[in-house]
């Protein structure tokens, strides 16, 4: 008698109710909606986990371009401290060019002078000897 229920879509469960659903499938069915609800509960627990990586990565991808523009401003703050301490040092030298240049004027200048200190005191000690 079973059997033609069966074979009618009519079947008895584990407790003896009159079910349209062939008890196996049912079971299945309602193994397949535990394991889609563990699987839902699973994707959202990996959702919340994906969007803390995100937000943390990005708070790290602005650290990192912080660091980056800092980086770069120091380094053109070296470039221009350079830059200065070339424009320094050729004026440097080119004052040093001059002083040397004036220098050798003055040598001259003075070296000349004490030519004619020289031949002013020997006409003066001749002046004297006669």
């Amino acid at each position: 008698m079973s059997d033609d229920l069966s074979n009618r879509g009519i079947y008895f469960d584990d407790i003896y109710v009159l079910r349209v659903l062939n008890p196996e499938i049912t079971t299945e069915t309602n193994d397949l909606r535990s394991e889609s609800s563990d699987y839902v509960e699973q994707l959202s627990e990996f959702q919340k986990i994906t969007n803390e990586f995100i937000k943390v990565s990005a708070k790290f991808a602005k650290e990192v371009d912080t660091h980056k523009m800092m980086a770069i401003g120091a380094k053109n703050l070296l470039k221009t401290i350079s830059k200065q301490r070339q424009t320094e040092q050729r004026d440097l030298q080119a004052k040093i060019s001059e002083r040397k240049m004036e220098l050798d004027r003055l040598k001259v200048e003075y070296h000349y002078l004490q030519r004619i200190i020289s031949e002013q005191q020997e006409i003066i000690s001749n002046f004297h000897e006669t």
